[in-house]
């Protein structure tokens, strides 16, 4: 006779965990198609497009908050609008009894506590951030070292300096190695302008008349010194 066909337990526990992870993604699959970010939120609650359930999804830093039942992006404002804002709303009055950071104060008096609020912003302004240092200073350029040496100025001394009879003076070229074997000397300054000319002697004339003119006017006075 023929025994009848029974299932194998193996098999059947396999069975069962294949049946379960279809059931799990069947739900997983209407959960995301049946998510609604605003569900049962008020307006201007914070919502997110991704469903908690999907791993897959990547959520935008944008914040978001409902808005007629739809989920939408709003901006935050700037910390100038904050400021602005808070021109006009915030008073400053506080700053008598708790002065700002790095203000004169007395000696029982204590600072106030940045807390990062728009008011404390407008009330205690921060100064603007210090320039950057300048940059350092390229280092200085090596001088010239000419590769075959200056040996040659032994045979054709450098223009200017002493020399044997039979010697010839080296050419200019304009080459760097010239220019490093016979460096030029500075330019000699300027001759100062030649003084100025001494004046001429009065001549024999005028000098008679002028002793003549001062014996008269000194005559009156002589006479009268002489009792004449």
């Amino acid at each position: 006779s023929m025994r009848p066909l029974t299932a194998h337990p193996t098999m059947l526990r396999l069975s069962a965990c294949i049946i379960a992870i279809a059931a799990c993604e069947l739900a997983a699959a209407r959960g995301l198609e049946e998510y609604e970010p605003c569900l049962d939120k008020a307006e201007g609650d914070s919502c997110t497009l991704c469903s908690p359930s999907d791993v897959d999804c990547i959520e935008t830093m944008v914040v978001k908050v409902c808005v007629e039942g739809e989920c939408t992006g709003v901006s935050t404002p700037t910390d100038d609008e904050e400021e602005e804002e808070a021109a006009g709303t915030c008073e400053c009055g506080w700053t008598s009894t708790y002065p700002c950071p790095g203000t004169p104060r007395r000696w029982w008096q204590r600072f106030a506590a940045d807390d990062g609020s728009a008011c404390f912003n407008y009330c205690c302004p921060k100064p603007p951030p210090s320039a950057p240092p300048a940059p350092p200073a390229p280092p200085p350029t090596p001088p010239f070292v000419c590769e075959t040496g200056c040996a040659w100025t032994d045979l054709h001394p450098c223009p200017g300096t002493p020399k044997k009879f039979w010697q010839t003076y080296a050419t200019d070229d304009g080459t760097d190695c010239f220019n490093a074997c016979c460096p030029k000397s500075p330019p000699s300054p300027p001759a100062p302008p030649p003084p100025p000319a001494p004046a001429p002697p009065p001549s024999i004339a005028v000098s008679l008349l002028a002793l003549i003119q001062a014996v008269f006017r000194d005559l009156p006075g002589l006479l009268d010194a002489l009792g004449v």
